[in-house]
């Protein structure tokens, strides 16, 4: 099979929406796109509200959604309302909440698993060796102890939870050793995801192939920023791509001109003419 032999379907709505709540973080993991652009800010709780209730008028209920997109969602004051805001105007949706666990302690988790609707939690720890792992996120290394608290803690409470631990392996940053050696600590607690580092636009991380085939993001993930600016790209943190912004309707937005001329071009086998996307390695 070719690369231009493969494209996708748009479905009448999308799978997952992230909710750019905060676009800030305590970290500065070596890896993130975060810090490709300036973007910084929080969601006011009138748009989250206004989303919220507008997603709930959905026939289909959505299937996932997710607190934040690039930032630490704990940093918000406010997290355990948006959480349970989440819970009540969408019963039927699944949260998953990406985090670095440096704010997890055992309040923070008993908040989460008082959520009936958080399915998923995902723990950013990409590394297994302290100095590795304060060199790549820029976090005291105490904090893996802290995760591996949070997760126990977790499958005391909440067994139903899925917990992840993920690592962005990629050999600029670390070696094989320690990417295996974080596999066998974590096997025992935690699904463990070894994620290889993709990059859309990373100075460090160039294309060295062109990539033809469609970007799988753009056709099921819906984000909304914090200042009502949508992407459906999973690595445009600075939402570079301009497609427009969201009009109180995100099931319209979801199919708006500037969105379906993206999922055109992808189809199309075309996208080395949109800028960030020809200088990714996603597909």
């Amino acid at each position: 099979m070719k690369q231009t032999e493969i494209t996708y379907p748009t479905p009448s709505q999308p799978r997952q929406i992230r909710l750019d709540s905060i676009a800030r973080c305590n970290a500065s993991c070596l890896s993130c796109h975060r810090f490709l652009n300036k973007r910084s800010g929080e969601m006011s709780a009138e748009l989250i509200t206004q989303i919220l209730d507008d997603v709930s008028r959905w026939e289909t209920p959505l299937e996932e959604i997710i607190p934040v997109n690039y930032g630490e969602f704990f940093l918000r004051k406010d997290w355990p309302w948006i959480l349970a805001t989440i819970a009540n105007k969408l019963p039927k949706t699944a949260i998953v909440i990406p985090t670095n666990g440096s704010l997890l302690d055992e309040t923070a988790v008993k908040i989460v698993c008082q959520i009936p609707t958080v399915r998923i939690i995902n723990f950013s720890v990409n590394a297994y060796f302290e100095d590795t792992y304060q060199a790549f996120t820029g976090l005291p290394p105490e904090n893996i102890q802290q995760i591996r608290k949070a997760v126990c803690l977790l499958r005391i409470l909440r067994p139903d939870i899925g917990v992840r631990v993920s690592y962005v392996f990629d050999p600029i940053f670390a070696t094989d050793l320690e990417r295996d050696l974080f596999k066998n600590y974590w096997v025992g607690f935690a699904e463990v995801w070894i994620i290889p580092a993709a990059s859309a636009d990373r100075p460090d991380k160039q294309v060295a192939m062109p990539v033809k085939i469609p970007c799988r993001s753009i056709f099921s993930d819906f984000v909304i920023g914090f200042d009502g600016k949508l992407s459906s790209c999973c690595f445009d943190s600075g939402f570079t791509l301009d497609l427009s912004e969201y009009s109180r309707d995100a099931k319209q937005d979801w199919h708006n001109a500037k969105i379906t001329k993206l999922r055109e071009l992808h189809n199309q086998h075309k996208r080395e003419t949109i800028p960030i996307c020809s200088r990714c390695t996603f597909g």
